[in-house]
């Protein structure tokens, strides 16, 4: 017999010796490739001799039929086709029956088979009331849902064309979740063998149009950004600091979260370091007029600058926040509005993106391009914001005796 290419190497482990093989990709003793571990050597080699021999019979197979059919007729021959056939038999029925089960299985059949795998799989694990739907779960018959219109289609006639008219319209953040949902969905119809590809591959790069993402950039008003402020002064002081770096530093809310005193320089800038920041940088930010008010004023009240700049937990911060923004009249808490309503405000002051772009630690301007829209707020709102200022502070006594 010819020396076979499969190589064997062995190693101990918990003071017995084992032996592996490393098949190639599309092997009958492994379809997908890499190692598969046996108990001796000489099962190895056995292994081996049975991988030749399958292998020597599917080179002399008819064309119409694959080497990963051929897999599947040897392991569902036993169980799903009379024995008496042979191997490239059982095969042509194997892919006789997938084709029927192509041309039969309508998209709404498949996409609703993996949304009852999904709360299946959720229901497993039992973190749940009987009565709760799953977060993902919900999100996935959203994303179905979408395809209401190609639901009696075959699975073996969707393409990506017949997707893309229907997730027209969706702002970024949405178009992404109904993207990575229908791939998943898709994915799951052609593993188990329902078509032969994820028609959702051809929509990677499909992106939410201008005015979808202008819609979805959300910012407080000037009057909104005041009430805050204000609210913060009677709910909690100590959200005074870490509020106004936000709003008057573009600093986003989980950093100045993680800064400290020490990052508050003397000089005017704010030093933003590596492990607060999302993209994993330090900068530089220049301290507006508002922002050093602010400072000042809060240090005035009794205040020391020292250790972190928030000395609360997370879980107390998100308590006093809702606190704050009902004092306020405000809904919700907009993510990232602090940092984009401070964005719009500084680019429609200074009219310049590269400045904007810098002052929020960008390196550059596609960022602000893709996430930010300037027209939210018009020049005069963008002065009136940084006239937002703390209320006038008490006179020391010492000045006071002076005159």
């Amino acid at each position: 017999m010819q020396k076979s290419p499969l190589k064997i190497s062995e190693y101990h482990h918990n003071g017995r010796l084992q032996s592996r093989v490393y098949y190639p990709k599309g092997s009958p003793n492994k379809p997908s490739g890499g190692y598969k571990w046996y108990r001796s050597r000489a099962a190895s080699e056995q292994a081996i001799i049975e991988n030749n021999a399958l292998q020597k019979r599917y080179g002399e197979i008819a064309k119409d039929v694959t080497l990963r059919e051929l897999v599947e007729a040897r392991q569902a021959k036993d169980e799903l086709i009379d024995t008496g056939l042979t191997l490239l038999d059982a095969a042509r029925q194997v892919k006789l029956a997938l084709n029927a089960a192509l041309e039969s299985k309508s998209v709404g059949d498949g996409l609703n088979a993996y949304l009852e795998d999904v709360r299946a799989k959720f229901d497993e694990r039992k973190e749940h009331s009987p009565r709760s739907e799953p977060r993902h779960w919900r999100s996935v018959k959203r994303s179905i849902a979408r395809l209401e219109s190609l639901k009696n289609f075959s699975l073996r006639e969707i393409t990506a064309d017949n997707i893309r008219p229907l997730l027209k319209g969706l702002t970024k953040s949405s178009l992404s979740s109904h993207l990575r949902n229908l791939h998943a969905a898709f994915q799951y119809c052609a593993d188990h063998g329902w078509q032969e590809e994820n028609p959702a591959r051809g929509l990677k790069r499909m992106k939410a149009d201008k005015a979808s993402r202008a819609r979805s950039v959300q910012t407080y008003s000037v009057q909104e950004v005041e009430r805050i402020m204000e609210a913060a002064i009677t709910v909690d002081m100590r959200t005074v600091p870490y509020l106004a770096i936000c709003f008057f530093a573009g600093v986003r809310p989980e950093a100045a979260m993680k800064m400290k005193w020490s990052d508050v320089s003397a000089n005017g800038y704010l030093y933003v370091p590596h492990t607060a920041n999302k993209s994993g940088h330090a900068y530089n930010a220049k301290m507006q007029n508002a922002l050093i008010r602010w400072l000042e004023w809060w240090e005035t009240q009794g205040n020391q600058r020292s250790g972190e700049i928030l000395p609360v937990s997370a879980s107390t911060l998100k308590r006093q926040r809702k606190l704050i923004l009902k004092k306020a009249g405000i809904d919700r808490w907009i993510q990232d509005g602090t940092r984009k309503t401070f964005a719009t405000a500084y680019r429609e002051t200074f009219k310049c993106k590269l400045m904007t772009s810098a002052a929020l630690g960008h390196k550059g301007t596609t960022v602000l391009d893709e996430h930010y829209d300037s027209r939210l707020m018009t020049n005069e709102e963008a002065a009136r914001y940084w006239q937002i200022l703390p209320p006038v502070a008490p006179i020391p006594k010492e000045e006071a005796s002076c005159l």
